[in-house]
């Protein structure tokens, strides 16, 4: 049968490595969604030249899921906490979309 890993032994793999699928990594994801909300999520794909895939997660299954289906081993896996990453004070900018005359209002909800 042929050996189909993706493993590089350049890249030294070892069973004792950081592994996003750990309980104490789930449960730090968990505790994050329950107690505080969203979460980023950025995937780095194992020796793929290519730019990082990220994607706002707002349920613990939702999670799941994504580390189930869409990842490969090796890819590197970043979660930071959404509410404590993005905030009103460090956006890069904030605007409306105008309608067909050019015009956004100037009160509103938010």
């Amino acid at each position: 049968m042929e050996n189909l890993s993706r493993r590089s032994e350049l890249d030294e793999w070892h069973p004792d490595g950081q592994k996003i699928t750990s309980m104490e990594n789930l449960e730090v994801i968990r505790k994050v969604l329950e107690d505080e909300g969203p979460v980023i999520l950025e995937r780095r794909i194992y020796r793929g030249s290519s730019s990082p895939e990220r994607a706002i997660f707002e349920s613990f299954d939702e999670i799941i899921t994504f580390l189930e289906t869409k990842v490969l081993p090796g890819d590197s896996i970043w979660i930071w906490s959404y509410d404590k990453v993005c905030r009103s004070e460090n956006a890069l900018t904030h605007s409306k979309i105008p309608d067909e005359d050019g015009c956004v209002p100037l009160k509103g909800a938010y």
